[in-house]
């Protein structure tokens, strides 16, 4: 069975370790025109330094990418986000899926181009551990109406209405704070609880 998944690995152009591992189920994935769900490390794994992301705060893991749509800092805009390599690629389709679903008007009432920041080297709110902002895994939205106490239904990110939004993000892996625990409704990351 190692030699087979050896010769599939050589063929996809990965390291040939005979394992199926994350990369490996990914690279057949694509190359079968199948769109995976990606199945991220917890934050366990991530803190702890075990996990695919590395070390926090390492520049030559993160990169600049452009918004599909127009975000607000602030109030003021934004140029560019700037987050992991890793889930570059999937942050940049989340945000294209989320302007064909919702489209500009319905994205800015909903709040959804308020922007509240990503990779971020800093402690997680209660200060025991650090943030998977600090991996460049973690980006915040609507920060004003999403405050990390606010609970459903007066978090606005807990509405029916943005269910698709959700939902759009779950397919690429992310998971919500909220939506898992009901509180900072604002923060999805790509790391596990």
């Amino acid at each position: 069975m190692k030699t087979t998944i050896r010769r599939i690995q050589q063929h996809l152009g990965l390291a040939q370790d005979g394992i199926i591992g994350p990369v490996t189920l990914r690279a057949i994935c694509s190359a079968l025109g199948i769109r995976e769900v990606p199945t991220w490390p917890t934050q366990t794994e991530v803190r702890r330094g075990t996990s695919i992301f590395g070390d926090p705060g390492r520049e030559e893991q993160l990169v600049n990418i452009i918004p599909a749509y127009q975000l607000y800092f602030e109030g003021k805009p934004v140029r560019s986000i700037r987050v992991h390599r890793l889930i570059a690629p999937h942050v940049k389709a989340a945000l294209e899926e989320v302007l064909q679903h919702y489209g500009p008007e319905k994205i800015h009432r909903l709040g959804l181009d308020q922007y509240g920041g990503s990779y971020n080297f800093r402690p997680t709110a209660t200060g025991r551990s650090l943030s998977m902002h600090a991996w460049g895994i973690a980006l915040d939205f609507a920060p004003a109406t999403n405050a990390y106490a606010l609970k459903s239904p007066r978090a606005t990110l807990s509405h029916p209405a943005c269910e698709a939004w959700w939902r759009i993000w779950e397919a690429h892996g992310a998971t919500s704070l909220g939506r898992a625990r009901n509180y900072d409704w604002m923060h999805l990351q790509f790391a596990g609880l």
